[in-house]
């Protein structure tokens, strides 16, 4: 890797944005043969949505192309040493196979997880399983009684998201522009032909764009995105937390938590209104009370947080929040750009850009290699239109 803060003059493929997708893309890219120059407005790769993530990692999805996306991903992280080319004692990103729990209390709940179970088994998610209550209190002795039914894949689990990107980025040898903003990527005839940013012009003919929240606004065309406030909540050691714990969420209220260095990470997507793109992302303070305290939340299928709650202090709590950048399907956007030729994508994660991204940036760089395979990409952006026509979005950001 090369640090660069100096001005770059050309490049054969920019990179715009140094997360994870990024990353993952560089990556890829360099694998393909092509030099990529990364773009990156912090001083740090991985510095915005991806360090603000749970860094957690799974195939349980309701979507084929989703399990298909996601497996390769996990095999890829399993793997990363071998994969990247690195030795293994330099590439460890702490992946920890602790597993998903989605629990529920609906009465109906044992029929209708059974149901997913086998629909996910068709699709390749060979070793996901359906627990009824007597397995769930035996495995999770610290689960709510009232919880009916659950799937769980061990697979599953979480990893250093931050690490991961930072060796992807290694492993590239991609030329990384520090503190560089991209300010507009310039167009003749409907073509790529440089990107300004503040440290002066790129000329390229190929940019991808995979800028998280902001790629909408370099895009200049009409892309389906919204951004949503997320939160996420870190507690610090506790000896009342599970440590062999999965990630365990309610599929009811969608409130979750895993084990963390000892204490927890605890999240909850409660509904927000889309917003404009923004970096640092403010943070709700009431939100650790909302997460550990509501009846909705963490604590009505883990009851010892209704416990532990009243006794944490400020200081064992550690609050962030970043943007989901959501699709209308709720799965990315990976290819070229609908006005622009040179323009390629890779956004639109809806919060599973950490788990997703290894697939998405090898599928993205075959792409942009020539390797094929333009028809049979589930992420295409054409994907949105009807008849030639966009989407109708009221949240569609232009």
């Amino acid at each position: 890797m090369i640090d660069q803060q100096a001005p770059v003059s050309t490049a054969e493929v920019v990179v715009i944005g140094g997360g994870i997708a990024g990353a993952s893309t560089a990556f890829w890219l360099a694998g393909a043969g092509l030099s990529p120059v990364v773009v990156e407005c912090l001083e740090k790769v991985a510095g915005a949505t991806t360090a603000a993530s749970a860094h957690s990692v799974r195939a349980q999805f309701a979507e084929p192309e989703n399990i298909r996306m996601m497996l390769e991903s996990l095999d890829l992280f399993e793997r990363f040493p071998e994969v990247l080319g690195l030795p293994p004692e330099h590439a460890d990103i702490g992946f920890v196979k602790g597993g998903y729990l989605f629990a529920s209390t609906d009465p109906d709940a044992p029929a209708l997880i059974e149901t997913r179970v086998a629909y996910q088994r068709c699709h390749g998610l060979a070793d996901v399983d359906l627990f009824l209550p007597e397995e769930i209190r035996r495995r999770f002795p610290w689960m709510d009684q009232s919880v009916t039914a659950a799937s769980f894949r061990a697979g599953d689990g979480w990893i250093d998201g931050v690490r991961a990107t930072e060796l992807f980025i290694q492993a590239s040898g991609a030329e990384v522009l520090y503190e560089t903003e991209a300010l507009d990527i310039e167009r003749a005839s409907g073509r790529v032909t440089a990107v300004r940013t503040n440290h002066g012009t790129i000329s390229t003919d190929t940019v991808v764009l995979a800028a998280g929240p902001f790629t909408s606004l370099l895009a200049h065309e009409p892309l389906p995105l919204m951004m949503v406030r997320r939160h996420r909540l870190i507690v610090d050691a506790r000896p009342e937390v599970p440590r062999e714990a999965p990630m365990t969420i309610d599929a009811e209220t969608g409130a979750h938590w895993r084990p963390h260095q000892g204490g927890a990470l605890l999240a909850w997507a409660r509904p927000e209104d889309p917003g404009p793109p923004v970096w640092p992302v403010p943070a709700d303070p009431g939100f650790p009370a909302m997460v550990l305290q509501d009846r909705n939340g963490v604590s009505r299928l883990s009851p010892f947080w209704r416990d532990l709650a009243p006794h944490l202090a400020p200081g064992e709590l550690h609050l962030a929040a970043g943007q989901y950048v959501v699709t209308p399907d709720h799965m990315p956007i990976i290819g070229p750009a609908a006005e622009t030729r040179g323009l390629w994508l890779h956004t639109g994660y809806s919060g599973h850009g950490i788990m997703g991204s290894p697939s998405g940036g090898r599928l993205l760089a075959n792409l942009i290699a020539g390797g094929g395979g333009a028809k049979e990409n589930p992420f295409r952006l054409d994907r949105f239109t009807t008849a030639g026509e966009p989407v109708d979005n009221e949240h569609m950001v232009l």
